[in-house]
């Protein structure tokens, strides 16, 4: 590939200490000369200031959301929990019904990869973490950057709401699946694509995109991103490589947690689900030990 990738990464207080592991192996393993975008709350600019500089800069989440979508301010998770709150935030749309936090997120997601400064898009998860050098061909060759696609995955009816979504978004027939699924860790996008997309959304829907996507119930960045390669521009035409091979090794839930995952050959991190129950400390030796025997 030519220029390296911007990595962007959108975190929060409650997983600072996965963070920080993540920003310590992308210093170390990273392609040389990418950026790294870490969008946190604006609340928690503080406790992450420590991690900016060098390749990373630290930007409030609030400036990749619009004006007239506005988080409602809500307490801490334990009296979340004690007064019934929602456990993800909420925010006030002055154009329509209030917005889950689920869905603000990934539109921040869009809008960043949207105003990235380089061409290709490594999207990382605060819980995934480096485990090997990640060579930039990796991410792309000749020109085609690969994109994550598993043909034949519509076993999981969780999905099919998100399938309907990008038909309605998109313009496309109804359908509850379109041939494949496109949910992994370290995902590679292009920025002309998220462009595309989101000016797409604007044609169909006859609305400011961002509008759109906030107006919807549910959807999936990951699955709409790949839906509108895959269906809309078609794969050949949208500069990617199709890929049913992850960069990444995933631990899920606390039943796969017991051991230290092995990180095969081509597989670059390593994510732990931030809702597994491990310390700190038991998630460094996690990743230590996996990247020992990676190497």
């Amino acid at each position: 590939m030519g220029t390296p990738p911007t990595l962007i990464t959108l975190s929060f207080s409650g997983d600072l200490e996965c963070c920080r592991l993540l920003c310590e192996t992308a210093d170390r393993f990273a392609p040389a000369g990418a950026a790294h975008l870490l969008a946190v709350p604006a609340a928690d600019m503080p406790l992450f200031r420590p991690l900016a500089g060098g390749r990373r800069s630290l930007v409030p989440q609030e400036e990749l959301l619009p004006g007239w979508l506005r988080k409602v301010p809500l307490p801490g998770p334990e009296w979340r929990r004690r007064l019934f709150l929602p456990r993800r935030n909420v925010y006030l749309s002055f154009r329509g019904r209030p917005v889950r936090g689920w869905i603000a997120q990934q539109i921040m997601k869009l809008n960043a990869a949207a105003g990235a400064g380089t061409e290709t898009i490594l999207h990382l998860d605060s819980d995934t973490a480096f485990v090997r050098p990640l060579p930039a061909e990796a991410l792309g060759t000749a020109g085609r950057v690969r994109l994550a696609r598993f043909p034949g995955a519509a076993d999981d009816a969780m999905h099919a709401p998100w399938h309907r979504a990008a038909s309605t978004l998109l313009g496309l027939p109804p359908s509850n699946y379109h041939g494949a699924d496109y949910i992994d860790q370290f995902v590679t996008w292009r920025r002309d694509n998220v462009r595309g997309l989101l000016a797409r959304i604007g044609e169909t829907t006859g609305r400011d995109p961002i509008e759109a996507l906030a107006a919807t119930r549910d959807f999936s960045e990951y699955v709409l991103y790949g839906v509108y390669c895959d269906r809309v521009l078609g794969l050949s035409a949208s500069g990617h490589a199709e890929t049913a091979l992850s960069l990444c090794e995933t631990v899920w839930s606390e039943a796969e947690g017991g051991g230290i995952p092995q990180v095969g050959a081509g597989r670059y991190g390593l994510g732990i689900q931030s809702t597994i129950p491990l310390t700190p400390t038991a998630r460094r030796r996690i990743v230590a030990e996996a990247i020992d025997r990676a190497a």
